[in-house]
């Protein structure tokens, strides 16, 4: 047995560590320190694997006297330095105390802060290494944490008393804060401890167990924690032959298992995405459930929305959850490829995406924090903006990732390497998966796929050229070939002319109404509007004013400058466009540009912008939508 082995062994017995009944302590250069079962050997269910007294454990109860190197009082200071980093900085200590430590034993058996990968974790890697995870989120996220840490790492030079500040330097601290974060245990596994009940230490800090911590992770384990009066223990829950024995971690993703541990796992169910809304919409994020949790429901909120937000969300502290990150993952078995992938988001992020991506009159009508899924349930012109918004963040996120794939000149040399490629491979799938399920949904109900049928609520550019009576059409091709040349959906597309068509449809819609004032009527004529955009027209007109009060309602939304310019340039259409045909529904009034701003601010409250349905790349060919409701 090596060297060390042995020395931890008796250390560990001696102390009251136990293992179980043919349980092996074993080394290997690509595993490390581990437990293993004796060759032709069973553990039976509820068989104890290790346990571990509580006084051979590493936690903040043993930094309570350690603690007044920084001028810490666990029990009164009102500015203490923090838990796990009291720890990290006790572990250094230890470190530099050599055999001279009770723990030297157990240190000895973690990896060398002095070798020059003691660890497999990102903060280790090599410029070499790095590439692989150009472009990922893993990317930020170690940049982060490395800077956190060293921020941590000089507050507690800063406060220590001793002069010997170079006992602490960055590489051992460094160590110590990546021990604790890959072989730690929660805080409460020492919460039923008898021998720690009367110290007045904070709690909070992880807690390294020796002996526990030498088991390494499987998704597939079957074991029980158990936290005693005054062992911590771990058994198994099924029977287990030879060979290597293994703790469960808990579902982790690729990202989490190698910025904790340093490894993957091929095919990893548990794989996900991060996504991120941006600052913009986090700050409105928290503004509105401020707002939701302190103010009633506003004038214009839908009937069947009285009751108040605020009692919804169970007056939370208003928006201190609002971080608009989450992830998503696929939940279709990576085995079956032909399968159209599943997804799910993490609680919460859908109804913030929903609330960033609200308009004006929308008050509750977008995802529950419980909704996972995309495109469940009744369906709503918030719902589908924030369907087509995710996706294309999907899109831009797999596009600047792709791009970085021309960085990796090589194949993966080492296992860190190996592991950051399989990451980054994994990331791309799910990018590439989700966006294109999605895409899928959102073309069957645009009625893309001609094995189901269109939802005639959702409007695209081509619905609003072929939807309607044909002297209404007649006259709206007319407008449009008079001011822009084309009708052709693709060369207006690439003309960013959008808002244009749509602001000159709804104008065009409104004065075909004030010729049929009632719905009784125009359903008896046979010039009738489709009775989708009666309603709809209707509705507008009851949610953002009519023509007498045009001003008055709805003031807070913006058209500014360019949307002066762009209503006064539809006027202008209009106007050459009636003169060519005096008898067209455009040259029944003369053009208002209070009606045309009004419509304006109508299609950019209701549109939403919608990635090309088509196949085609580039913002230039995206579009946007409009749904009935």
């Amino acid at each position: 047995m090596d060297e060390k082995l042995q020395a931890f062994q008796l250390w560990f017995l001696q102390h009251g560590g136990s293992f179980g009944e043919h349980v092996e302590l074993h080394y290997e250069p690509s595993r490390g320190f581990h437990l293993r079962l004796s060759q032709n050997s069973t553990l039976n269910p509820t068989s104890c694997i290790v346990s571990c007294p509580h006084s051979l454990t590493l936690s903040c109860y043993n930094t309570h006297s350690f603690a007044n190197e920084f001028g810490h009082d666990p029990a009164g200071d009102s500015d203490p330095i923090s838990s796990w980093n009291l720890l990290r900085f006790f572990l250094v200590e230890q470190y530099q105390l050599k055999n001279q430590s009770f723990w030297h034993p157990y240190i000895c058996t973690l990896p060398d802060p002095f070798t020059k990968h003691p660890f497999d974790t990102p903060l280790y890697y090599d410029e070499e290494d790095i590439i692989f995870l150009r472009g990922t989120s893993l990317e930020y996220s170690t940049r982060k944490i490395e800077q956190t840490w060293r921020d941590e790492h000089a507050e507690g030079l800063r406060r220590l008393r001793q002069t010997n500040l170079d006992r602490y330097p960055w590489d051992i601290y460094k160590w110590a804060a990546t021990v604790i974060a890959s072989r730690s245990f929660p805080s409460n596994a020492l919460e039923s401890s008898n021998r720690l009940k009367s110290t007045n230490a904070a709690a909070g800090s992880s807690v390294l167990l020796p002996g526990l911590d030498l088991l390494n992770h499987s998704p597939t384990a079957k074991v029980t924690w158990h936290w005693g009066e005054e062992t911590c223990s771990i058994t198994t829950d099924k029977e287990i032959g030879s060979g290597e024995l293994f703790n469960n971690y808990a579902p982790k993703s690729n990202e989490e298992l190698i910025m904790g541990y340093g490894f993957s796992l091929f095919k990893n169910a548990s794989d996900h995405c991060n996504l991120a809304l941006g600052a913009m919409a986090v700050a409105r994020i928290r503004d509105t459930l401020h707002q939701r949790a302190t103010s009633p429901p506003i004038e214009h909120a839908p009937e069947h929305d009285e009751q108040p937000i605020a009692r919804v969300i169970d007056n939370t502290n208003a928006g201190h959850f609002a971080t608009g990150v989450g992830c998503v993952r696929l939940t279709h078995n990576y085995d079956q490829q032909e399968m159209r992938p599943n997804h799910t988001f993490s609680p919460g992020f859908l109804e913030q995406a929903s609330i960033a991506f609200s308009n004006v009159r929308e008050y509750r009508q977008g995802f529950a924090h419980s909704d996972t899924n995309l495109l469940v349930g009744p369906l709503t012109r918030n719902k589908l903006h924030t369907t087509c918004a995710i996706v294309m963040i999907l899109q831009k996120q797999y596009a600047e990732l792709a791009a970085k794939n021309s960085d990796l000149l090589t194949w993966p040399s080492n296992q860190r390497q190996f592991h950051a490629a399989r990451y980054r491979r994994g990331q791309l799938y799910i990018l590439k998966s989700l966006t294109n399920s999605i895409l899928d949904s959102l073309r069957r109900l645009a009625g893309l796929d001609a094995s189901w049928p269109r939802d005639k609520r959702l409007m695209r550019l081509e619905h609003i050229l072929k939807a309607g009576p044909k002297e209404f059409l007649i006259d709206f091709r007319a407008v449009l070939h008079v001011g822009f040349g084309t009708r052709n959906p693709e060369k207006i597309r690439q003309g960013m002319l959008l808002d244009s068509v749509f602001t000159l449809w709804l104008y065009g819609l409104w004065l075909w109404k004030m010729f049929v004032p009632t719905l009784e009527v125009q359903l008896s004529d046979r010039r009738t509007l489709p009775i989708r955009t009666v309603i709809w027209i209707d509705f507008i007109r009851k949610t953002y004013g009519d023509e007498s009060d045009i001003g008055q309602r709805w003031t807070g939304i913006p058209a500014g400058e360019e949307g002066q310019s762009l209503t006064e340039s539809c006027s202008y259409i209009i106007k050459a466009a009636a003169a060519k045909n005096p008898k067209s529904v455009y040259s029944g009034v003369e053009p208002s540009t209070d009606r045309l701003l009004w419509c304006l601010r109508v299609i950019r409250e209701e549109t939403f912008m919608c990635p090309n349905l088509e196949g085609k790349i580039g913002d230039e060919n995206d579009e946007i939508m409009l749904f009935f409701e």
